[in-house]
């Protein structure tokens, strides 16, 4: 497509006639990605990993499938389908990992044999595919890059390595196993995803580090991009090579689609078995590598025989390098486990409440079905469950060997209006290295019933060399020791002994303990977003609680978020003291005092402008950008951006590339995650971007969530902190940010139509404390609701949850917005009058706007709550633009 054609023009002039054949195009020059594992459209179906997509200017049959060659080569079968929303074409997705594997070099495509709806046979045709050229570093980047490899290193955890096998000697040959060597992902797609400037993945890193040597012929036969077991020469020649077999096992994952426990995602494939149990007779060591974006079931670590295995997560840009420096020692591994790693997926409460699609259909975000997701499990989120009922996981929460060792020696324990005391690290090792030091209490367990552990503390060592010490000061607050009472809509300390415990993991011995002698009250709250029918839920107290999984559902032939939730109204108090003049946004930029009278000289139809996103970037006019504040005409109000960046500035723009969420909260490292966030806020600003969209602050209550890599972990304490530290170290570059998605958003099934029904203790307890710790440490610009209902409201019409949790009880002073295009179920007017600020991604039109003037006619939005929520905005844009 010619790029200064109009898109129009371009599709009007494409042969569609009964008698034309079909005709295969793209959009500008084709370029493969070798780096980019899934690629973009990986998101709206996983059929589409690892390809490149053309289009057909007509209606196709599916059941004609042709063929297409790459350089000579037969490729394996394309993958065709209709994409509605892909503009309602028909998609040829069209194999390429694996085969486009050297940077700069063009190919030859050669497609035929594919056949319209009509019964015409396409013309053969031929295009030119270059892969994408290699980029390298620049100094000018070498700090952020310090950054995001620090990053790496330490987000890598080590869960097994039988007979100190790691790190390995200098000059071993690696025979390199598992379609893996190829699908080596650095990132989620969709949000989550990341442009780097360049990538080391861990072939790279490994062919140029001068370590190891490499068994080439591996990754030749791993371009059949399956878990293949090679041919039996080549099996004896890798033996002859090198005693040892390191296989990768992979998942893609992120935004748009949920993961299932079939075979492939959450189990093993057959051929993944096959493969494994090949390696382990053959070979007199091995190593897995679990290059994956969730937990997955690892108990083959045992049935195999693996002597070593390592979680790399998604990396980022240099997660090949810190892999490769983890193999050699280099590095030596110091990451913990964010999530409890379970024996069996079916082993979680919440596996009963999840739509799970290996026994039924995939459902997308988008999809137009309504459903149930009821939180059975009630407080028993990962470890919470392990830890009380007595269950053995996989790998524990907190988990994380070294090739080191520690000791931690406990000093006095002090209980006064919080708890106060001083642990002593020690490297007893013969290399240097990092530990975490995890405190968890037991609460008084009596009237409220309460896990058996709960995490309070963390802090990590400097790099302690053999012999050296540190003496690890640890602060608890009384607010980290409480307990959600829902008589009293209070956060109290229950009478009683809490007994303290420090250690490595969420199984740490006991340091000490101490009696409260009397209940009180630590934070009084109210009661807020109460489900109309509360879910029965899991207790320890009784046997039969299990969870059943029956409200959990998708319910064909409703039309809205039923039993409807009742949510109390917050008057707006605007106070706007009209000026006698007016005002333009340098004037407010110059003293922020006269915001409310900027605010209120504007027209409702103004208002309703600046609350409407002015559209977002996503297409070919647009760099990438989320979406923009529009410039009100006549004030001289400046651009205001925001783009999408847990890991990175989501754009078409080359920057830095971050470990994902979850591998970033496996450092257990506040202050690495703070230069984390001052990094990415630091390339923002140069981008141009005055507000990234992140971080995303979901709680991991099941790992088939598509979006677990992006988020952070199952405990509510440990993710609020990184949260916060991220979010201190973004806003300190001058560039705002995002903590998302508020509240529930738990899955991508139907994800718009999904309501959370969470009990009022759960909610309070686990996924609300993620959003108010991180408040606690650093309040952000900006927060997100979320596109689903909790308890009969949707989150982003939730009056309670955004002007009773966030503006009173949390003292939020940014402004609120909406996920992308949540309009599609819940109404404007009424996110507008909960106190959403911002209504996105909207449009240059009157589509949005017209509805919030309307609104304020009718009665059914306040005027003063409309400049309450202008007056949001306007605060934060003087703050980062």
């Amino acid at each position: 497509m010619d790029k200064f054609m109009d898109a129009q023009e371009f599709f009007a002039q494409l042969p569609r006639g009964k008698e034309d054949k079909p005709l295969l195009f793209g959009f500008g020059p084709l370029e493969y990605n070798k780096d980019d594992i899934d690629g973009l459209y990986y998101m709206l179906d996983r059929d589409f990993s690892g390809c490149l997509l053309l289009n057909f200017a007509k209606p196709m049959n599916p059941e004609i499938q042709g063929r297409a060659w790459l350089n000579g080569e037969m490729l394996p079968p394309c993958v065709l389908k209709y994409m509605p929303i892909m503009g309602n074409l028909w998609v040829l997705g069209i194999p390429m990992r694996g085969f486009v594997n050297e940077y700069g070099k063009e190919y030859s495509l050669h497609v035929e044999g594919y056949t319209d709806t009509d019964g015409n046979e396409m013309n053969p045709q031929d295009f030119t595919v270059k892969c994408t050229d290699r980029a390298f570093p620049e100094k000018k980047n070498a700090a952020h890059e310090t950054i995001a490899l620090q990053a790496a290193q330490e987000g890598i955890v080590l869960l097994k390595n039988e007979g100190q096998l790691l790190p390995l000697a200098e000059g071993t040959t690696l025979n390199l196993f598992g379609k893996g060597v190829n699908q080596f992902r650095t990132s989620a797609v969709g949000a989550g995803k990341i442009n780097p400037r360049y990538t080391i993945d861990l072939l790279t890193a490994l062919r140029e580090g001068g370590v190891f040597g490499v068994n080439e012929e591996l990754p030749k036969f791993y371009r059949c991009d399956r878990d293949a077991i090679p041919q039996a020469e080549v099996i004896k020649a890798a033996r002859e090579k090198s005693d040892l077999a390191v296989m990768l096992i992979t998942r893609g994952t992120g935004e748009n689609l949920d993961n299932s426990s079939a075979k492939g995602e959450y189990y093993l494939s057959g051929d993944e078995e096959n493969l494994l149990k090949t390696l382990s007779e053959t070979f007199s060591h091995t190593v897995v590598i679990l290059n994956t974006g969730y937990p997955i079931d690892v108990t083959f670590a045992d049935r195999y025989h693996v002597d070593a295995l390592i979680y790399n997560g998604f990396g980022g840009m240099l997660a090949g390098q810190a892999l490769a420096d983890v193999l050699s020692g280099k590095m030596n591994p110091c990451g913990k486990l964010p999530d409890t790693w379970p024996m069996d997926y079916f082993d979680l409460p919440a596996s009963r409440n999840f739509y799970d699609s290996a026994d039924k259909p995939r459902l997308d975000a988008d999809c137009g079905v309504y459903a149930d997701t009821c939180y059975e499990e009630g407080i028993y989120v990962g470890y919470r469950y392990f830890s009380t009922f007595g269950k053995a996981p996989a790998y524990p929460f907190g988990y994380g060997l070294s090739y080191t060792s520690f000791t931690m020696k406990p000093g006095k324990l002090v209980y006064d209006r919080g708890i106060y005391g001083e642990i002593t690290v020690t490297n007893t090792g013969s290399c240097s290295g990092k530990e975490v030091v995890q405190i968890y209490v037991n609460k008084p367990d009596g009237r409220m019933e309460t896990p058996d552990r709960e995490l309070i503390y963390f802090a990590k060592t400097r790099e302690l060399q053999p012999g050296e010490t540190e003496r690890i000061p640890v602060s608890v607050p009384e607010k980290n020791l409480t307990v959600y009472d829902t008589d009293k809509a209070a956060y109290i300390m229950p009478a009683g002994e809490y007994t303290i415990f420090a250690g490595t993991d969420v199984y740490a011995p006991i340091w000490g303990s101490f009696v409260n002698e009397a209940e009180t009250i630590v934070k009084q709250a109210s009661h807020l977003m109460m489900a109309p029918n509360p879910p029965e839920t899991l207790s320890k107290r009784n046997p039969e609680s299990w969870p059943k999984g029956e409200r959990t559902r998708v319910k064909e032939g409703t039309d809205g978020f039923f039993p409807v939730g009742k949510r109390s109204a917050y008057p707006a108090s605007f106070n706007s003291g009209k000026s006698g003049k007016k005002l333009v946004y340098q004037d407010v930029k110059r003293d922020p005092s006269l915001v409310n009278k900027f605010v209120a000289a504007l027209s409702i139809e103004e208002l309703a402008r600046l609350c409407v996103c002015a559209s977002a970037g996503w297409g070919m006019e647009g760099v990438g950008e989320a979406g923009r504040v529009y410039q009100l005409e006549g004030y001289d109000m400046p651009d205001f951006p925001v783009s999408d960046g847990n890991s990175g500035v989501n754009l078409r723009v080359p920057n830095i590339g971050m470990p994902s969420g979850v591998t970033l909260c496996a450092t257990f490292n506040k202050e690495l995650m703070e230069q984390v966030g001052r990094v990415i806020g630091e390339e923002a600003k140069a981008l141009g971007m005055p507000l990234i969209l992140a971080p995303g602050m979901n709680l991991h209550r099941n790992p088939l969530n598509g979006r677990q890599p992006e988020y952070f972990s199952e405990d509510p304490y440990l993710a609020g902190m990184m949260g916060g530290h991220y979010c201190k170290g973004m806003e300190s570059a001058g560039v705002g940010s995002c903590i998302k998605h508020l509240i529930g958003n738990n899955c991508e099934s139907t994800r718009k139509r999904n309501q959370s029904i969470i009990g009022e203790r759960a909610l309070r307890e686990l996924y609300l404390k993620p959003f108010e710790i991180a408040m606690g440490e650093h309040m952000p610009a900006s927060v997100m609701t979320a596109y689903n209902a909790v308890n009969g409201c949707p989150t982003a019409a939730d009056e309670e949850l955004i002007q009773g949790f966030l503006r009173e009880e949390n003292g939020f002073d940014g402004f609120v917005m909406t996920d992308w295009g949540t309009y599609d179920t819940a109404g404007v007017a009424e996110m507008v009058q909960a106190g959403n600020c911002w209504i996105t991604p909207g449009s240059l039109d009157d589509t949005y706007t017209g509805q919030i003037v309307e609104g304020v006619k009718e009665g059914r939005i306040t005027l003063e709550r409309l400049e309450e929520n202008a007056a949001w905005i306007i605060r934060t844009m003087i703050r980062f633009a």
